[in-house]
Parts: C-alpha cells; structure tokens; sequence
C-alpha cells in the first residue's frame, strides 16, 4: 500500500508543478496523467485474479494515455513529449511481454508497468521548470509548433 501512496504522492506534485508552472503542453500532459490514473484506479483488482493474464482494461486504459501524449507530442513545441510518449510505449508493450510469456510472475508485470511512471512524471517536472526558465530568460516560450502537416508551406 506504501506503494500507491508514493506513487500518488509523486503523481499530484509533478501535476501541481504543471499545472502552476508549465505551459499548455505540460498542463494537457498533466491532465492526461491525472485522467489516467483514476482510469486506472477504478478498475477491478482483485488479488488472486489480477495481473495473472494480460490485462485488458488496464492495456485500453494505457492505450488511450498513449493516444493523448502521441497527440500532445505531435503538436508541442517541446521535445520532451517525445521522450514520454516512448516511455509510455514501454508500458504497452509490457502487456504484450505478459501476452507472449504467461508464465510471467504477476508481480513482475503489475510493477514492471507500474514503475515506469516515475520517469515519465520526472520529465513532466522538468518540462514544467524548464518552460518557465525560458520564460524568464526569453519573456516568451511557445507552447504549440507552428508546423501543420495538413497545410502545405511555400
């Protein structure tokens, strides 16, 4: 149970952080967290059941989290989106390494795919410090890139 509390603990500070200081990146980046999470957290678990096969509400639950930060990373004008939504990719595919080796400890893929998230709250934090760092040495710091792939550019 010390676990979860780290981990949300560590969730509603990076969150905060971008919330107060980041741009639109973090702050949609944030939302996509949050959002997850408490996807996340009102799945079923049941002790014995869970984590034992490939769980499906789980891995829809991370593939709608991939679908936001994919989009926000496809937009901002930061690369560190990139970096979190490749880390989120790893998650993905940890439920496919359950799907291939079912013998896989249970424990192994529930923390495996649970410990990822650190990394990827880290670089949120980040993000959020070093946009305001730009703001205060720039005045300014573009949020979104200006790049629209369904309009051709002379």
């Amino acid at each position: 149970m010390t676990h979860v509390i780290t981990f949300n603990i560590v969730l509603f500070a990076a969150c905060a952080l971008a919330f107060r200081l980041g741009g639109a990146p973090e702050r949609y980046t944030a939302l996509v967290f949050l959002i997850g999470s408490a996807a996340t957290f009102l799945l079923p678990f049941e002790p014995h059941e869970s984590f034992h096969s490939v769980d499906m509400l789980a891995l829809g639950v991370d593939l709608g989290v991939l679908l936001g930060l994919v989009g926000i990373a496809l937009y901002a004008d930061r690369f560190w989106p990139l970096y979190v939504s490749a880390l989120h990719v790893i998650t993905i595919a940890i439920h496919g390494v359950k799907g291939f080796a079912p013998d896989l400890v249970p424990w192994m893929y529930a923390g495996a795919s649970g410990k990822i998230a650190y990394p990827m709250l880290a670089l949120l934090a980040i993000g959020a410090l070093r946009h305001r760092r730009r703001i205060a040495t720039f005045g300014s710091d573009r949020d979104w890139s200006l790049h629209r792939p369904d309009i051709e550019r002379p």
